[in-house]
């Protein structure tokens, strides 16, 4: 896996880099010039020296012995300054008449001798060995030089002096430090600066844009990178501003698309629901007509004996009695009607009925059969809530219905809650039992069409969803909650008068 740096370590790297070298070559090539200039500057003194001191030697006198020793008197008397480091003065035979200093080894040969003599050019032969790194010891700097000295008749001889330019050398040894010290100093001062502008420039947009990146690939598209620094990155801070922007709106257009998309899919699955329910009930109303069409029939002629009785009973209960069936007959007739119904559009019921009146009605009615032994039935129902559309035989019958399915479900008894009230414009009836429950996958196909969890011969599955089609057909809604302990809710809501028959326009 390879390190990797951040922008500002790679800035500042690749600026000490660029400004250290750029400042060590400026430095050392000045160096080396001024070197160049002041070596060759001293080399032109020393020689000139030399050829003074061998055209001083041999004026006034063409005594071979005499320019000699004139020649090794003037290099003696040299101030120290100019003196060199060590001198000879030779003869014809390139031997050593007078020297100064360690025993020269490198003599110049007679021909080289005849050559600088006859030429009055002298020899100059420079070692100085270049030093870049001012902490080494490199080889000793000097220049040898080698003046012709003309005796007599015709003989020749030589002055071959040494100097030293470790001075020159010194001095620039010390500017070499000089220099690498300034480059420290200036570059420092050179990255300083320009790390502090980069990061203001550069690095800081660059970082923020980052920062905004990373909230972006984190799902926040709110954020806005600051439009600043140089005219590329503020360019490209509000190009990531818009993409933003751009993004946010589709993610707005996205979600919006997705929740109409559900609610399509809810209604859809409603809508299926609502046509598998009607599809059932249809099969359900072919089959109710043609049993009504059986039923009617044997039912009239029983209402009809009954009327016979209640005309001949001449004792008070049996005249009681007799009623009681005919009002239980007339509702099997209604159910009769209401199966025939099935088969045929309902019409709109205008009957006005108090909902608490009825829910009492139906209390009182499954009390006087003696089903509910064991079972404690507590009504919690104001006195009177506002009146609702729906035929009084029809919301009595879904009442019953689930009285009847709560007292099955309570097998072992307990408390069975009646209640109503009015909340938000919406009547609403409950019937609330201590139950076992219903199974939460039981619950979406509670109002199908025969679908029951009685066993076999104690249910065929047709109560409940009756019951919300009598409820639908009314404007109105049943809905049933598991209730948290065990138990089931049941609950019928009808909107208020005004807002029922807007609901049915």
């Amino acid at each position: 896996m390879m390190f990797k740096v951040g922008l500002r370590a790679e800035i500042i790297l690749n600026i000490s880099i660029v400004v250290g070298a750029a400042l060590l070559f400026g430095g050392f090539l000045l160096l080396r010039l001024t070197e160049r200039e002041l070596v060759e500057e001293r080399v032109a003194g020393i020689t000139s020296l030399t050829l003074s001191l061998a055209s001083a030697a041999q004026v006034q006198t063409v005594d071979q012995d005499a320019t000699l020793r004139r020649a090794a008197t003037l290099l003696r008397n040299l101030s120290p300054s100019a003196a060199p480091e060590s001198w000879s003065v030779v003869d014809a035979n390139s031997a050593i008449y007078a020297f100064l200093g360690p025993r020269p080894q490198d003599l110049p040969d007679v021909p080289s001798l005849r050559t600088a003599t006859i030429s009055s050019e002298p020899v100059v032969r420079v070692s100085y060995p270049g030093a870049w790194w001012p902490f080494s010891k490199p080889p000793p700097a000097q220049v040898t030089v080698t003046a012709g000295l003309l005796l007599s008749q015709g003989g020749i001889g030589a002055i071959h002096a040494r100097y030293s330019l470790e001075d020159i050398r010194g001095r620039l040894i010390a500017a070499h430090k000089l220099v690498l010290l300034y480059v420290v100093c200036y570059g420092t001062v050179l990255i300083g600066f320009g790390t502090i502008l980069l990061e203001r420039n550069v690095v800081g947009p660059v970082r923020r844009l980052l920062a905004g990146i990373r909230k972006v690939g984190a799902g926040d598209f709110q954020e806005q990178v600051p439009v600043a620094g140089p005219g590329e990155i503020a360019e490209l801070a509000g190009s990531f501003n818009g993409m933003l922007e751009a993004l946010e709106k589709s993610r707005r257009q996205t979600e919006a698309h997705i929740c109409n998309l559900e609610e399509t899919n809810r209604e859809l699955r409603q809508t299926r629901l609502e046509l598998l329910r009607s599809e059932r009930m249809a099969s359900v109303g072919h089959l109710a007509t043609g049993m009504a069409h059986e039923i009617g029939n044997p039912l009239g002629a029983i209402m009809g004996y009954l009327e016979y009785l209640r005309k001949e009973a001449d004792h008070p209960v049996q005249v009681e009695v007799v009623e009681r069936a005919l009002v239980e007959s007339g509702r099997i007739d209604q159910l009769v009607r209401d199966l025939l119904g099935f088969a045929t559009p309902p019409k709109k019921v205008d009957e006005q009925v108090d909902p608490c009146a009825i829910l009492n009605e139906a209390k009182n009615l499954v009390e006087g059969q003696g089903k509910f032994d064991g079972i404690s039935l507590v009504v919690e129902c104001p006195e009177h809530l506002p009146p609702v559309c729906i035929a009084q035989h029809k919301l009595m019958q879904v009442l019953v219905n689930l009285l009847l399915n709560a007292r099955d479900a309570m097998a072992k008894g307990g408390t069975l809650r009646l209640a109503g009230g009015l909340e938000q414009k919406v009547i609403w009836l409950s019937v609330t039992d201590s139950g076992a429950g219903i199974p939460e996958a039981v619950l979406p196909h509670i109002f199908d069409p025969f679908y029951t969890t009685k066993p076999e011969g104690q249910g065929r599955g047709l109560g409940l969803s009756i019951c919300h089609r009598i409820i639908e057909e009314a404007g109105g809604k049943i809905e049933v909650r598991a209730v948290s302990g065990g138990g089931t809710t049941f609950i019928v809501s009808f909107p208020v008068m005004g807002d029922q028959h807007g609901r049915e326009g």
